[in-house]
């Protein structure tokens, strides 16, 4: 009857379901092919954005220059709505608003990336609007970039996602407990609220294995959001910093596909002294 194979069909469908997943969690050459160019892309519109950023510009103008090298370098679309948080919006996790004028001494997160081809990449860069990182803005800084590093070095075949992320949580809540901010590991989730990555493919959160093989692309994203208000000095409020990777897992050595964007203090601080694309004034016809 049409009852009993709606029925069947309706209990077969979370295994159809289960099957696709799996297939989904392996990417073949060609997949990863395209998301390798959807990190570059998107990469290098990390570095346009560092170039162009100044205080005074609004959100907004950085969300334009992300959507701008998207279309002009071949993604038929954004992988997802951007993020361009700075100041107190960093410390938001799904912040995109997008509207709020950059002040001199802000932070600037930026969770942006393009879709190429149907996939998607998944990348963010966090770096100061004026050029120079604060002595405390540096300091929460290199503490993401430890983990983030450590993170992306534990991307092999054989490791568990779940020691990739107790391992990011452990160096971030030490790093933490060493500025003083908390006073226990246990003390991380105040500041730390996310897992550490998640597949990414034809979706910006696509399946993956809880054992890495290779094949298996994913995103490596820790992070440290400081609201004001915290419990901690106030010198740390409105610091809210997330560096976003897309790590290709290979029978041997990790590969970073979104590289192209700098990650170190020294290396974002260089490229900011450079003008970009959203630097050049409107000038009229005559």
């Amino acid at each position: 009857s049409h009852i009993q194979s709606y029925r069947e069909g309706k209990e077969a469908g979370p295994n159809l379901r289960q099957m696709i997943q799996r297939h989904r969690q392996v990417k073949s050459p060609w997949e990863i092919e395209l998301l390798k160019k959807a990190a570059e892309i998107s990469a290098l519109a990390h570095v346009e954005a560092m170039r162009a950023v100044r205080p005074g510009m609004y959100e907004y103008e950085i969300d334009a220059i992300y959507r701008f090298v998207f279309r002009r370098e071949g993604c038929a679309d954004i992988g997802y709505e951007p993020i361009v948080g700075s100041g107190p919006n960093a410390t938001i996790l799904h912040y995109n608003t997008n509207r709020r004028k950059m002040e001199e001494d802000d932070l600037l997160l930026v969770d942006a990336a393009g879709e190429y081809m149907g996939y998607s990449a998944d990348v963010t860069r966090t770096f100061p609007v004026n050029g120079k990182f604060s002595p405390e803005q540096r300091a929460i800084y290199e503490i993401v970039l430890r983990a983030a590093d450590e993170g992306i070095a534990m991307c092999r075949a054989g490791v568990t996602t779940a020691q990739i992320g107790n391992r990011i949580s452990q160096i971030l809540a030490d790093g933490l407990i060493e500025l003083g901010i908390i006073q226990s590991r246990n003390q991380i989730g105040r500041y730390y609220m996310h897992g550490f990555g998640h597949g990414i493919g034809l979706d910006v959160h696509d399946p993956m294995p809880g054992t890495l093989v290779p094949g298996v692309v994913l995103t490596v994203e820790p992070g440290i959001y400081i609201k004001e208000g915290s419990p901690c000095d106030p010198k740390w409020w409105n610091i809210g910093i997330r560096i976003e990777d897309d790590i290709l897992v290979t029978d041997g050595e990790p590969v970073n596909l979104s590289a192209g964007a700098p990650r170190t203090v020294a290396d974002i601080e260089k490229l900011m002294q450079e003008t970009g694309i959203g630097n050049q004034p409107f000038r009229p016809w005559r």
